[in-house]
């Protein structure tokens, strides 16, 4: 095999530790395997597309052609968790069939892609707008983890590329309040052991494995920010700022722990995230 595409293929043993470890604490919790097995299947459902997608030239990022209709479908998609019944005024899924995916976990990297495009290519009037709405779509659902994740990179993206004053003060402000008041009013939904509070699970198992699922964790947003594609460094790192603001919501909030905790959502948002990171990275190279 190509050695090059090898190479390429590391960034997918980020993922392997968290789920690994995930897995392995559910199985020892007598969970049941429909559940575990779930992020298994989905895991080595999303590595078969990315290898696709990473040997061959398929790129759906790049580009202007579909550059809005992907961004307006992602946010389409989070305003139709609206519909959904929902669980105690909290909307953040759809569900297909037995399967509820959490939607903001999938699209918000795919729209913070998208606006970074835009705003770099002088669409920042459009860049923000969709940036807003995305804000109050999560403020509204609500979900104070995937919104502090989504703003605060978003602040730091669309204040770097503006000039106007008038402009970065005013996401500054509205993107800070709108964090600040998810937090405030946070839902009451209660954790789910395998899902929120697998790392309790993992803790129960032993000292030595709580310290390897924190290092797993702290892995994942590690090429975002620290090997960053030379042409989309900006946007490379806010992504990797998104994963350490979820990641760090855990703690303090119940929200779900990404990859090593049951869903399916955090497994293939964060394949997402990886696919068009190697396709910045290596653009335009196919590897047979």
């Amino acid at each position: 095999m190509n050695p090059l595409l090898l190479q390429r293929l590391i960034p997918i043993m980020t993922a392997v530790p968290s789920i690994a470890i995930g897995v392995l604490a559910m199985y020892l919790n007598h969970v049941p395997a429909l559940v575990w097995g779930q992020n298994i299947v989905c895991f080595l459902a999303m590595c078969l597309i990315y290898w696709i997608v990473v040997t061959y030239k398929f790129d759906f990022f790049s580009g202007s052609k579909h550059k809005t209709i992907l961004l307006s479908l992602a946010m389409c998609l989070i305003l139709l968790t609206f519909l959904n019944p929902g669980m105690e005024g909290v909307h953040r899924w759809i569900s297909i069939g037995i399967i509820r995916l959490n939607i903001a976990m999938i699209v918000l990297p795919i729209i913070m892609i998208r606006i970074g495009q835009l705003v770099q290519t002088k669409e920042l009037g459009l860049g923000s707008i969709a940036a807003i709405g995305t804000v109050f779509m999560l403020l509204l659902q609500p979900d104070a983890s995937q919104l502090a994740g989504f703003a605060i990179p978003m602040m730091i993206l669309i204040g770097s590329q503006t000039k106007s004053k008038r402009l970065r003060l005013f996401i500054l402000s509205v993107f800070s309040v709108c964090t600040i008041l998810s937090w405030v009013y946070l839902d009451n939904l209660p954790p789910v052991n395998h899902v929120e509070g697998i790392v309790s699970m993992v803790a129960d198992i032993g000292f030595l494995w709580l310290i390897m699922a924190m290092v797993s964790l702290a892995i994942l947003p590690i090429p975002f920010l620290l090997f960053p594609p030379e042409n989309a460094g900006l946007i490379s790192r806010c992504i990797g700022v998104y994963y350490l603001i979820i990641l760090v919501a855990t703690v303090p909030g119940n929200f779900p722990v990404p990859l090593m905790g049951y869903g399916l959502s955090p497994i293939i948002g964060y394949f997402i995230s990886l696919i068009w990171y190697m396709r910045s990275r290596y653009a335009n190279q196919v590897y047979r």
